[in-house]
C-alpha cells in the first residue's frame, strides 16, 4: 500500500488524500509512528498532555522512537505555541514542528 520493503509515509499520506479525500490527519500512534511521520516532514504540530504523575518503568511507551528501516535518528526542534493548565494539575502543550 505504501512502500515495497519499508513504510513510505509520504506515499501513504498522498494515497489517503487521493483515495479518501483526507486533508487533515491526527496521529494517535506510538513512538515509532509519531517519529516516522515527524522525520518524513509530515507532521506540523505536536500536542501533548503532561500528567501530574510519573512512571519509571522501562515498559512505559515513549512519545518518539526511531526504528531502523522506518525512520532516521535526526534531531527535530519544536516551537511552543500554547500552554493550558488542565484539570488534575496537568498541562496541555502545543508545539509546531520546526522545518
Amino acid at each position: 500500500m505504501a512502500g515495497d520493503t519499508s513504510l513510505d509515509c509520504e506515499l501513504l499520506v498522498d494515497k489517503l488524500k487521493k483515495l479518501f479525500n483526507i486533508e487533515l490527519l491526527m496521529l494517535g500512534g506510538g513512538g515509532v509512528l509519531n517519529w516516522s511521520f515527524i522525520q518524513a516532514g509530515l507532521c506540523d504540530e505536536v500536542s501533548l498532555v503532561v500528567a501530574a504523575s510519573a512512571d519509571g518503568s522501562t515498559k512505559t511507551p515513549t512519545l518518539f522512537m526511531e526504528k531502523e528501516g522506518l525512520s532516521k535518528d535526526k534531531p527535530v526542534h519544536f516551537k511552543l505555541q500554547d500552554v493550558k493548565i488542565m484539570d488534575g494539575d496537568s498541562l496541555w502543550l502545543r508545539y509546531t514542528v520546526k522545518k
